[in-house]
């Protein structure tokens, strides 16, 4: 007897029909689906500060996966019911597109967990433009995980197929739909009520799942005529965000357990810092003394500071991580390992600063974990050398080991003394120079101002080198010389544009070994995270992998690498040997090398190396 085809008994509408019941089940199966792969984004997201963030986070996630998979289905399956003549071809193209979907759902995840960012447009054309697909990410997984996916949306398919004829569900299935709709419109009500009040826990959450555009405040009433202009950057907002951040943000610092073994007969450490100089002024015209220094000792000729603020500068040497961990460290008070093994180590711990503020002095002690009665501020750097002389060759020197810090701030304050020697000329006399005061027909006497306040600070470098020398104080200790910031004078300028420049964050670092030999002028990109590893490896005998306490790298075995990294709350910067890529809080990458800069697309794979190593001590 010839097999009957049921399938001719169907008119169209019964075939769409079936389709479309068949689709709804399957629609839902697949929302479970996706909310299970969704708990990675909450597995890998920060908890919420507060009790209502919480449960707004669980709430956005049900509202949201459940809603992504509606308009998918609205979208895409639903007007596919009408054009797919039968219900079997309409099923297969349907677990084809699932499967696909839900992998791609799946590199979001990979791609969220490692740099806390979503595909887009531009990401995926990152994707196929770059390295061949080289993203410095591990995909294999997708080898086993899209036929797993394959074959639960093939068991979704006939599941769906068996109970979209049954209606024993129906109430379940209805109260489900009730549940994930309260959930959508709820989030979307909070986080209108959080906009308008600005409640951070909940208004920092909105890039937490892929293709999240809650409704905000603004949005809302913008679209109603009732507002015309929105102030989202109010000092009062800027210091809630820091303080949610603070306390939102887990910092695994260091990794491991500190593994040292002390040096019998431990090194000084005594640390120059000459803020406001850039390694173009390190001339024999500008700055003998130290230019003479540098070709008899080991000299970095590619140092690049990532901050212009000098003490974000100072907490990545002494840290050894990106400043863009300060205020966690600071709120948290962790130590830095450098210092608390020092201390361990019997230490001496001191610092002379040029600036007669205690702001100055204060801050220096919060960063630095130093006993802020250790920090010695004055008012110029002829005393601050003076002072710190008297220290290093008084009779308590050699009673310890030592780790001194010296400061000195004419080239960035412009300061001269009364009895300065003045070799640029025209310059600006005033004994002050205010910022914002200088206009473009008083540029050249600015600069000259300027190179006047390096030139003496050099001599004022000559005078404590030269004590250092013979005193013979550098036989057992470590002499490192640098700047906490580099040469930028637009600040004093009116109505002038803070620009990032490349070559003002170009600074000397000149380091001096008592067991030096031969002086080495090194290539290689460095950073100021590479002095805490320095210290730690070299002077203080830690024996952990550097991976364990620092992004940097000790400078004694450095070797040629492709870029390192600096960033704060805002941004995020990769410096390479030729050109800076800065990365600002809206996600635009601009680049910059010595003489221009442009917008251009990130690379990929970078960007992905950049953020691992950022976040390394991000729980």
């Amino acid at each position: 007897m010839n097999s009957l085809n049921y399938s001719s008994y169907f008119t169209y509408k019964d075939k769409v029909s079936r389709s479309i019941s068949w689709g709804h089940w399957f629609a839902l199966l697949n929302i479970f689906l996706s909310l299970l792969i969704g708990c990675a984004y909450l597995y890998n997201t920060p908890s919420p500060s507060t009790a209502l963030g919480t449960a707004y986070l669980i709430i956005s996630w049900l509202g949201h996966f459940s809603f992504l998979v509606f308009v998918i289905y609205i979208l895409i399956f639903f007007p596919m019911a009408f054009l797919c003549r039968s219900t079997k071809v309409y099923r297969i193209i349907s677990i084809i597109l699932t499967t696909a979907l839900m992998t791609l759902l799946l590199v979001d995840v990979k791609l969220y967990q490692s740099i806390k960012m979503h595909l887009n447009i531009s990401v995926i054309g990152l994707f196929f433009e770059q390295e061949g697909f080289s993203t410095g990410l591990n995909y294999n997984f997708l080898f086993i995980a899209t036929p797993m996916l394959a074959l639960i949306e093939c068991y979704f398919s006939t599941l769906a197929w068996k109970n979209h004829y049954l209606h024993r569900f129906q109430k379940m299935t209805v109260l489900v739909t009730i549940a994930f709709t309260l959930a959508f419109l709820s989030t979307h009500i909070m986080h209108i009520w959080a906009n308008a009040y600005k409640y951070v826990p909940i208004t920092q959450q909105k890039s937490i799942f892929p293709a999240y555009y809650p409704m905000t405040a603004n949005t809302f009433l913008k679209e109603h005529g009732l507002l015309t202009s929105y102030d989202t950057n109010s000092s009062n907002n800027q210091v809630e965000r820091n303080n949610i951040q603070i306390s939102s943000q887990k910092l695994h610092y260091p990794l491991n357990t500190i593994r040292v073994t002390p040096n019998e007969e431990p090194l000084n450490v005594i640390l120059i810092l000459i803020n406001g100089i850039s390694y173009e002024h390190m001339t024999n015209e500008y700055m003998p003394n130290l230019f003479k220094y540098a070709s008899s000792h080991d000299s970095y000729i590619k140092n690049y500071l990532g901050n212009i603020e000098g003490m974000a500068t100072i907490f990545e040497m002494i840290y050894g991580i990106p400043a863009h961990y300060m205020n966690t460290v600071q709120s948290e008070k962790y130590p830095p390992i450098i210092i608390s093994e020092m201390l361990q180590q019997d230490y001496k711990i001191s610092s002379f600063i040029t600036g007669k503020t205690p702001n100055n002095a204060k801050q220096l002690a919060n960063i630095s974990s130093i006993r802020l009665k250790n920090v010695n501020s004055y008012a110029n750097d002829t005393t601050t050398v003076f002072k710190a002389v008297e220290w290093i060759t008084g009779t308590e020197w050699p009673t310890r080991p030592q780790f001194t810090t010296i400061s000195l701030n004419s080239p960035k304050t412009l300061a001269l003394d009364k009895n300065a020697t003045i070799l640029f000329t025209p310059q600006i006399d005033a004994p002050v120079v205010e910022s914002n005061s200088i206009t473009e027909e008083n540029v050249t006497k600015l600069k000259n101002r300027y190179l006047n306040s390096v030139y003496n600070t050099d001599h004022q470098l000559g005078l404590l080198l030269e004590a250092l020398n013979e005193n013979k104080i550098l036989k057992k200790s470590v002499l490192i010389i640098t700047s906490s910031s580099g040469f930028d004078l637009s600040n004093y300028m009116i109505n002038s544009k803070n620009e990032y420049r490349r070559n003002d964050h170009h600074v000397p670092l000149v380091i001096a070994w008592p067991d030096a030999v031969i002086p080495a002028r090194i290539s290689a990109i460095s950073s100021a995270q590479d002095i805490a590893p320095t210290i730690a490896r070299e002077v203080l005998h830690i024996q952990n992998n550097e991976d364990d306490y620092t992004t940097g790298t000790n400078l004694r075995e450095l070797q040629n690498r492709a870029w390192v990294i600096s960033g704060s709350k805002d941004q995020l910067n990769i410096i390479s040997a030729d050109q800076t890529t800065i990365f600002d809080k809206h996600g635009t990458a601009t680049t910059y090398n010595d003489n221009q800069k442009e917008t251009i697309p990130p690379n990929m794979s970078t960007l992905i190396k950049a953020m691992k190593l950022m976040n390394r001590f991000s729980n």
